[in-house]
């Protein structure tokens, strides 16, 4: 693979028809722009049917869903009332665009969309400047035609979000060591401004998925321009000061953000003994899940350096090329090196791989062969990637996986048609349904029985098997059914009185 045929690298009629088919695929001008189309509309039914009732959806959901109601703007809770463990920028997004939609499905899932959008074009841009002719398709594909983005691009999670913002870090620094003469001062504020979004959107973990990068091309670099993955000190201090003074106020005004947000949200990211509900994972864990997940482009980054000489030689003299493996791989092996471990969090590893196979694949200067395969791979992902998610959602609707939103609808529906619409939830497993009925939280059980009897509310929504003592309870109205997993849920409407009755 490392001696290139030039009649082959200029696609001769020597070339067999479908290597020749798959390398036209690749490189095909109007390629980039069909893999955006395909791509951002498998990520927005990927998720379908929507609902919050995994992945800690329900917790950061209900950060913009407190707000809208009354909550204090810095610092949340979860639906049981525990402190949000995770600084408020994604809610205070999405509230402008529930103002604007009244649509709290789209307020919860338009921003990491719009996220993935960005980054698509971001690493799109990024893929062209390395491979004119398809670095920006192979990119586009890489990032997100693969078992991980369809899933975490409208899940109401944060991942998506600090992806984009941990991209735009890196990919700035690719822009400045490719240019090799210093940062500029709109390139600084850009830094600046993604690195406080970063940190206001989910703590510090940008420092683990940039730094380690930064330090090895700092020891690896060309000398001379080493410094130029630097940005200056106030671009780094200022956002982290920034968010440091939110966490001590958080501190001094609530006792309880010290023990559920510091020690058992950052601290046991590192002491696995602070939430020993969690399931350790072996060290070598994100290895082989990263390997399964990118699948097909896993493949291409291994086989591409390990073939090709040329490719191995422009690494060690390409700056950005350099700069792209050292943050993929910093950011890799320090998560690694933390306990707690979890699939979606090294995620952003993907933004820097995505960019890294075209520069591979320019370097290689293989032809044709090196551009079929690229091309096999873009088809094999986009069938295999569109397969995969339908067929996620046509069982979701076939298994009913909104049914806990359906029966929070109805429930809230017909609560309000019953005497004043005065409504409660007794708190279960499922945080979600507090959204679904459109509360603003739930109740303990002992409240929820006095505020019955006392006549303060008309319609109770509980768990099953943990029916309220009421004395001659009413009949469940309305039941959530038999679900897979979690909890079932019943609601008594008090009966309205007969016309005459005192």
């Amino acid at each position: 693979m490392t001696v290139s045929n030039p009649q082959g690298a200029q696609g001769s009629p020597r070339a067999k028809p479908v290597a020749g088919f798959l390398a036209a695929v690749a490189v095909h001008p109007r390629a980039w722009l069909l893999a955006l189309i395909f791509s951002a509309a498998l990520c927005a039914v990927g998720n379908l049917p929507w609902h919050l009732d995994n992945y800690d959806q329900a917790k950061q959901a209900f950060v913009a869903y407190e707000i809208a109601h009354g909550g204090d703007v810095f610092f949340q809770h979860t639906p049981r009332g525990r402190i949000a463990t995770k600084p408020p920028l994604a809610g205070w997004i999405s509230l402008p665009v529930f103002y604007a939609t009244g649509s709290w499905d789209l307020a919860w899932r338009l921003p990491g969309y719009l996220a993935f959008l960005a980054l698509a074009l971001l690493v799109a841009a990024a893929g062209k400047n390395f491979w004119p002719e398809g670095g920006a398709a192979l990119a586009v594909c890489a990032l997100s035609l693969n078992l991980l983005t369809p899933r975490i691009a409208t899940l109401v999670r944060t991942d998506m979000m600090l992806s984009l913002w941990i991209g735009i870090c890196g990919l700035l620094i690719l822009r400045v060591v490719t240019r090799g003469d210093g940062w500029r001062a709109g390139e600084r504020t850009v830094f600046f401004a993604a690195m406080l979004a970063a940190l206001l959107t989910k703590g510090p973990i940008i420092y683990a998925f940039l730094v380690p990068g930064m330090a090895a091309y700092a020891f690896l670099g060309p000398r001379g321009k080493r410094h130029l993955v630097w940005s200056g000190w106030w671009t780094w201090v200022v956002p982290l000061l920034v968010f440091i003074a939110w966490g001590v106020a958080g501190i001094l005004t609530n006792e309880e953000f010290y023990n559920q947000v510091v020690v058992q949200e950052f601290f046991s990211r590192f002491d696995q003994s602070l939430k020993s509900h969690e399931k350790q994972q072996p060290i070598w864990f994100y290895f082989p899940h990263l390997l399964h997940k990118f699948l097909p482009w896993s493949a291409l980054v291994i086989a591409l350096p390990a073939f090709s000489a040329n490719v191995r030689r422009a690494v060690r003299e390409n700056p950005g090329l350099l700069w792209l493996v050292c943050w993929a791989l910093g950011g890799l092996l320090l998560m690694t090196f933390i306990p707690s471990k979890r699939v979606d969090r090294i995620f952003p590893v993907v933004v820097p791989l995505a960019v890294l196979l075209p520069g591979m694949v320019a370097a290689c200067r293989c032809g044709v062969r090196v551009r079929a395969w690229c091309g096999a791979s873009m088809l094999a992902a986009a069938a295999f990637s569109g397969v995969y998610f339908i067929g996620i959602v046509v069982m979701g609707y076939r298994d009913g996986n909104d049914a806990l939103v359906r029966f929070g609808r109805e429930a809230a529906a017909l609560a309000a048609q019953s005497g004043e619409g005065r409504f409660a939830i007794v708190g279960g497993r499922d945080e979600g349904l507090v959204m679904y009925c459109g509360l603003p939280g739930t109740i303990h059980r002992d409240r929820a029985e006095r505020l019955w009897r006392e006549g303060y509310i008309d319609a109770l929504v509980y768990p099953s098997g943990k029916p309220p003592a009421i004395q001659n309870p009413p009949a469940p109205e309305l039941e959530s059914g038999l679900r897979p997993s979690g909890e079932n849920y019943h609601l008594i409407l008090r009966e309205p009185p007969l016309p005459g009755d005192p």
